[in-house]
């Protein structure tokens, strides 16, 4: 696979520009602002912000590793307002558009996916998404996005295999003020966006934000006249700040997001509009708090963030894609996450820094992901089942006895994990002044289960015998299944990482890096359609059989054969997938620092890896597996350029080439 991305954006937001050199000793002019959140310190400097992160022993300007910071000036002036957006922005980074927000992957450098377990992890004030679908949303008073891209196990853990996002959100203690914004377009596009932040006392700050956006939609339904895609999308957010010493601070927020809109305009390819019968739609709500502690000792800092998510959302779509009623499904998912990260970290300005840290969580999701195969369908079905009778020789016909079946299904996936890692960095190394050495080490156990319990419903059929001259009464057979059960696994990984980095001056940088990346196993929930398909036929020929007179079927009833748990399992679970990236890169900056120039050279090996296929049927739902090898190998280049005041131009550029290096599929292996 093959993904360039390049942006080159014209930035004339007015800002001051304060010089580096100025800052030892003009320090109380430059916006510093203290945020126990995700800092010891940030300076904002000509729009760059240099930070130290709670977890990171290098500065984020200068660590050895690939990463995009992005800053209000740079949303505002390139008008970003989710996520997808900075698709544009940001080299190899990419997320594509598949109709709702319950669908949101991002790939990084070629590797992604867009079921199972997520391959780049975001965290909003620090507090973790465990779910893709909680990824898109309206940004409103973002204070900076930072990507750090390849794999970044040793710090994040699980499901950090392509990169971190990470979004931080204004401190009512370093800003205060009222900001409003109104906007309206054709197809009915309304934006309503207000928050204000305000300090209660010199210690306590609070703010309040909220949004409302809504569109009519900008594709027509052929079958129903109407719009397909419409929108509406709600939020509201407060937080509360509290530096209660010098040394200790709180920070406690909450986060609400609400969207409800139609359907994505598919439409089978050789059609020119969309035009389907069933009702198709998506509905979430999205709840976030988090709390952070922070403590500064002497010589060390302790930080605690505790989180909590919580999401609830609706999808219904016509999975046929046209006028006939053949199936539809739906997909109703409600998850609880709780986390919890405490992290000890050195200061940073010793010629050794270190940080260790433990994390935990907790995470249940309910889904409900009912199938229906309607009068068409069952007219494409009752085809396949008279092939199959002709070709056994059967005097007899079997005939579905209902215009409909419906395939529902309940599933539970309780999850929970542990984590220990270190990190450490050796400044100085050799006493050669700019050299450095980092070593990190984590390890991650998570325990991952799945519930179910699911029946088959309508599948009743009729035996209607077709014997010369030998009549006899139709049987009706009852075809309704249950399968119910429960399967569990443990996973564990140890996620390394290795680093060496030299500073050639303040502003220049080189380094080369090699990390370990992890993406944890699971369960297929949605495979169970087709379960619940062959569990049925099954179900159906071994009570028609019975009740036949003896001898009616040549050669006797086919039968299954096997142990249904232990295929089921199989068919069920998927292995984790594990990654290693080797990185060099660096930075320079010229021309009195008015031109910056960023590059990475990366390589990634997968192994394992989790892909996408869809059921056997093709129809009613997609699974994960595991198929082999692949390999993304790159660069990326960025450039900024300040020729004049207030006025700055900006160039990105990615490329990734990313593919298959040995491929396992169910009838063999491709090199």
């Amino acid at each position: 696979m093959f993904l360039a991305l390049v942006a080159v954006v014209i930035n004339l937001s007015a800002y001051s520009e304060i010089k580096k050199d100025d800052l030892s000793i003009k320090e109380n002019i430059v916006s510093e602002y203290v945020n126990p959140q995700d800092t010891v310190k940030i300076y904002y400097l000509d729009e760059f912000v240099i930070t130290s992160s709670v977890k990171e022993t290098n500065n984020l300007k200068n660590m050895p590793n690939a990463v995009s910071v992005v800053t209000p000036q740079q949303l505002q002036s390139t008008q970003i307002e989710s996520l997808p957006d900075l698709s544009s922005y940001i080299p190899n980074f990419f997320i594509p558009t598949y109709g709702s927000k319950v669908s949101t992957p991002i790939y990084i450098r070629g590797i992604g996916a867009r079921l199972g377990s997520q391959t780049v992890s975001m965290y909003v004030d620090n507090v973790p998404s465990f779910n893709p679908s909680a990824f898109d949303f309206e940004f409103q008073d973002i204070q900076r996005i930072e990507v750090l891209r390849g794999a970044q196990g040793t710090l994040y853990g699980r499901n950090a295999i392509g990169g971190i996002v990470n979004l931080y959100t204004l401190s009512p203690l370093s800003y205060q003020g009222t900001r409003l914004k109104l906007s309206g377009g054709n197809y009915g596009q309304l934006s309503v966006m207000g928050s204000n932040y305000s300090k209660i006392s010199d210690n306590f700050g609070v703010s309040a934000a909220a949004y409302y956006k809504r569109d009519d939609g900008f594709f027509m339904n052929s079958y129903t006249n109407e719009k397909v895609d419409d929108s509406e999308n709600a939020g509201a957010r407060v937080k509360f700040e509290w530096q209660a010493s010098p040394n200790f601070k709180a920070l406690l927020f909450s986060n609400y997001d609400y969207v409800t809109g139609g359907a994505f305009p598919y439409m089978h390819i050789d059609s020119t509009a969309s035009s389907f019968n069933e009702p198709s739609s998506y509905d979430r709500h999205l709840v976030t708090n988090g709390l952070s502690l922070d403590w500064q000792r002497n010589g060390y800092s302790i930080h605690s963030t505790t989180g909590y998510q919580f999401l609830k959302d609706d999808m219904k779509m016509d999975q046929d894609y046209t006028s006939k009623s053949v199936f539809s499904i739906s997909q109703f998912q409600k998850q609880h996450s709780l986390s919890q990260e405490l992290t000890f970290k050195s200061a940073t300005s010793s010629r050794y820094s270190w940080v260790v840290g433990a994390f935990g969580f907790y995470d249940k999701r309910t889904i409900d992901t009912p199938v229906a195969i309607k009068e068409d369908g069952m007219v494409a079905m009752q085809g396949h089942l008279d092939r199959a009778m002709q070709g056994m020789g059967a005097p007899l016909r079997i005939v579905y006895a209902n215009d409909r079946i419906d395939l529902p299904g309940i599933y539970t996936k309780p999850s929970k994990g542990l984590a220990l890692f270190h990190q450490s960095t050796l400044n100085n190394l050799f006493n050669l002044e700019g050299l450095s050495a980092t070593v990190g080490m984590r390890f991650d156990y998570e325990h991952a289960g799945i519930d179910f319990s699911t029946e088959s419903d309508g599948g009743d059929v009729n035996l209607q015998f077709q014997i010369p001259n030998r009549p006899m009464p139709s049987i009706f057979v009852e075809g309704d299944t249950l399968i119910e059960g429960s399967f569990s696994r443990d996973f564990g990984q140890f996620l390394p990482k290795f680093a060496l980095k030299y500073e050639f001056s303040p502003t220049s940088v080189v380094y080369l890096s090699a990390s370990k990346g992890y993406k944890t196993g699971g369960y297929n929930e949605q495979v169970f359609s087709e379960v619940l398909q062959s569990a049925l036929s099954t179900s159906i020929m071994k009570n028609a059989m019975s009740g036949m007179p003896p001898g009616m079927i040549p050669g006797g009833a086919p039968g299954a054969g096997g142990s249904q748990a232990t295929s089921l399992e199989e068919m069920l679970s998927y292995d984790p997938e594990t990654s290693w990236t080797y990185e060099l890169g660096g930075r320079y900056e010229m021309l009195n620092n008015k031109l910056s120039l960023t590059y990475a050279l990366f390589y990634s090996r997968v192994n394992d890896i989790q892909i996408i296929k869809l059921t056997r049927q093709g129809t009613t739902g997609r699974t994960v597996e595991n198929a082999g090898k692949s390999e993304s190998k790159g660069f990326e280049l960025s450039l900024k350029y300040s020729p004049l005041r207030n006025l700055s131009f900006y160039g990105d550029y990615g490329f990734a080439d990313a593919r298959f290096s040995n491929y396992e599929f169910e009838s063999g292996e491709v090199d």
